[in-house]
């Protein structure tokens, strides 16, 4: 659903951090980020930030070495150094310059929506909401990966 303003999305994840909260009285972390009823009601999607839930289960699968994890702000801020990563990491590079172009040109995707745009920047009470909520989660994410770029810092 679209926001209607920064104050209707600040209620929304004030709302979404509860329900959550509600279901860890009752229920596993890992239970409650996996819960389709959970996630198709909470109006704001907290369940896809918390990636430690999710790598921790994929190392359950794979070996360390095998999974690579990155960061959204690495890939906005350098495209072409993350795809390089990637290539790297998969053993198929180099990249030629032509495929390196089609690759780089495409718009980026995990944008605002339009209508959203327009609302302009959440509130730093919700900004400061978030973090408190996902701290714990990037801590824990920072640790099993090793890095500390993972650990969000607003300056």
């Amino acid at each position: 659903m679209a926001n209607k303003s920064a104050e209707d999305f600040h209620q929304k994840v004030v709302e979404s951090v509860q329900s959550f909260q509600c279901c860890l009285l009752e229920r596993s972390l890992r239970s409650c980020v996996y819960n389709t009823s959970l996630f198709n009601t909470m109006t704001v999607r907290l369940t896809l930030g918390m990636y430690y839930v999710f790598v921790l289960d994929w190392l359950t699968v794979f070996q360390r070495e095998q999974i690579l994890v990155l960061r959204l702000e690495d890939y906005a801020a350098n495209l072409k150094k993350t795809i390089k990563k990637v290539f790297d990491f998969l053993s198929v590079g180099p990249l030629s310059e032509q495929v390196e172009a089609a690759l780089t040109k495409r718009p980026m995707s995990n944008t605002r929506r339009a209508k959203d745009r327009s609302l302009g920047p959440m509130f730093p009470a919700t900004r400061t909401l978030l973090s408190q909520f996902y701290q714990p989660f990037n801590s824990k994410l920072a640790s099993i990966l090793n890095k500390k770029a993972f650990l969000w810092s607003y300056s």
